[in-house]
């Protein structure tokens, strides 16, 4: 996924868990945070994303083609990378 991003022009930076995104993101805030919702710390993500001050309101999004249902309605269940492209573009706008 990371090279289909990069190809795509976006800049990517990765995390191994939780704790390391928060970190990544608060060093380099992000246009938002692509997740996986089978990773074993997607809710403790979550939790630490929506406690933080500054990264609150962070835009947070999984690519998923099956639609699953998410918890957190704040996450963006996106079907391509098309999909993720106008989010960016739209989330970069309101800012």
């Amino acid at each position: 996924m990371s090279a289909a991003l990069k190809e795509r022009g976006h800049l990517v930076e990765r995390a191994s868990n939780a704790e390391q995104a928060i970190q990544l993101a608060e060093e380099n805030p992000p246009a938002m945070i692509l997740t996986d919702l089978d990773l074993p710390t997607f809710g403790n993500l979550m939790s630490l994303l929506r406690a933080h001050a500054d990264l609150k309101n962070m835009v947070v999004a999984i690519i998923d083609i099956n639609h699953p249902q998410v918890a957190d309605q704040t996450v963006n269940v996106l079907c391509d990378f098309q999909a993720l492209d106008e989010l960016i573009d739209s989330s970069q706008q309101a800012k």
